[in-house]
């Protein structure tokens, strides 16, 4: 008996022992950055080095592929189609309105397709967002071709553009609703005319119908399509008027309530696609490509349950997976949108100086060099499922990226894209 306690209070004051001692350093968090970090050869539109095998292995297992961006670039749209080349998707699914992707996703097999969507950008200026531009256009043709579905469709999750006033009138009145209708659709158009030319003679977005109708508007078309509208005019009237809120939000306040808006307008949308499209496909794949607020898991920077973690949460209740990559470039030109019916600008930036991505100051110092012997532009992926559950000692703003997303890759220059005309 006395041996045996003599054992086991050895025995708890080794364990003791062991406990005080001081663990062994863990890597620090630059450290562990480095560590998940791979090179991505992008040439074209094509991939290599050893980021793109994480990226194969990520897409290959993945149902639901989002891709949250830098708006209105060259270099990300080439990106994106190298993602479509290995997912093969069934939907590409975009940040436009889904009347302006429904005309669009018309156009993806057609030989004259940039012709006929420079007439319309003539004729509707600013009528859709990002599919208006060449390098965005020439994505969603790209990504129908990959696709190995005879069902492959773009579709529109957004609002419509602030200047589709024209193209939802015109398409209403195309659907051939009776006289009454049609008559309040025409008198909508008169207006419509003057408040575009008033936009052209300013500048100003904010003079555009799709801003500027009054409830009175709105309700006029209302009232005639309950006369002799038929579902395809009250569907785009109903476009018209949560697009209509949106803006008006955006202008009058609180924006807070617009943000909101936008954010169930995209999970209805998506909604409305998908459920039909489940029944025809029991496990469609669907690659994304949005502003990045609107891809993260959980809440995003504007403190919303977006899109990003609505489709998590969808993918998790299906039992299949999402992939949320983050891209974003070191530095460059930005878009800038200098007023209605004006060409696109242009302003140099740099992205750690913006406040909301300081964070990335650490990333960039840690951008990988042009791979040697290799052409192409080098790109830096950071897998960041390699950081979790570590208790790193995580930089300011990181703990928000490394959980939000999974993938994040940064290409060290963008340039700006250019407007089909």
């Amino acid at each position: 008996m006395f041996v045996r306690r003599i054992l086991f209070v050895f025995l708890v004051s080794s364990c003791l022992a062991k406990s005080q001692t001081a663990p062994a350093a863990g890597p620090t968090f630059q450290q562990a950055l480095i560590q998940a970090r791979y090179p991505v050869v992008l040439k074209n539109s094509e991939l290599s080095g050893t980021g793109a095998t994480v990226l194969n292995n990520a897409i290959r297992t993945s149902r639901f592929v989002m891709l949250g961006e830098d708006h209105i670039t060259r270099e990300i749209p080439r990106f994106a189609a190298a993602l479509c080349d290995i997912m093969h998707p069934d939907v590409y699914a975009v940040e436009v309105g889904p009347s302006a992707a429904r005309f669009v996703n018309s156009l993806l097999g057609n030989p004259n397709r940039l012709a006929i969507m420079a007439e319309r950008n003539k004729a509707f200026p600013n009528n859709m967002a990002f599919l208006d531009i060449r390098e965005e256009n020439d994505l969603a043709a790209h990504c129908a071709a990959s696709s190995k579905s005879h069902d492959f469709a773009l579709w529109g999750l957004d609002q419509e553009f602030f200047g589709a006033a024209g193209t939802l009138l015109a398409a209403m009145a195309a659907s051939k609703p009776g006289p009454v209708a049609l008559a309040a659709i025409e008198a909508a158009q008169l207006k419509d005319h003057v408040a575009e030319a008033e936009a052209r003679r300013t500048g100003n977005y904010n003079k555009l119908f799709l801003e500027t109708a009054t409830n009175d508007d709105l309700q006029a078309l209302g009232k005639a399509f309950e006369v002799d509208g038929n579902k395809e005019s009250q569907d785009l009237l109903r476009e018209f008027t949560v697009s209509h809120t949106i803006y008006r939000l955006a202008l009058d306040g609180p924006v807070a309530d617009s943000g909101l808006l936008r954010a169930e307008l995209l999970k209805q949308h998506f909604l409305e696609d998908y459920t039909p499209l489940k029944q025809r496909v029991a496990a469609p794949r669907i690659f994304f490509k949005l502003g990045d607020n609107h891809t993260e898991k959980g809440f995003n920077y504007t403190h919303e349950l977006n899109l990003g973690n609505f489709i998590a949460e969808l993918a998790a209740g299906e039992q299949a997976q999402s992939l949320h990559i983050f891209v974003l470039g070191a530095h460059g030109m930005h878009y800038s949108m200098d007023g209605y019916c004006k060409p696109l600008g242009q302003r140099s930036f740099v992205l750690s100086d913006d406040e909301d991505y300081r964070w990335a100051a650490l990333a960039i110092a840690n951008l990988l060099p042009q791979q040697p012997g290799m052409s192409g532009t080098t790109l830096t992926l950071f897998d960041l499922r390699q950081l979790r559950y570590r208790a790193l000692d995580l930089p300011n703003g990181w703990e928000h990226i490394i959980y939000s997303y999974d993938i994040f890759v940064l290409m060290p220059e963008l340039s700006v894209a250019s407007l089909i005309e």
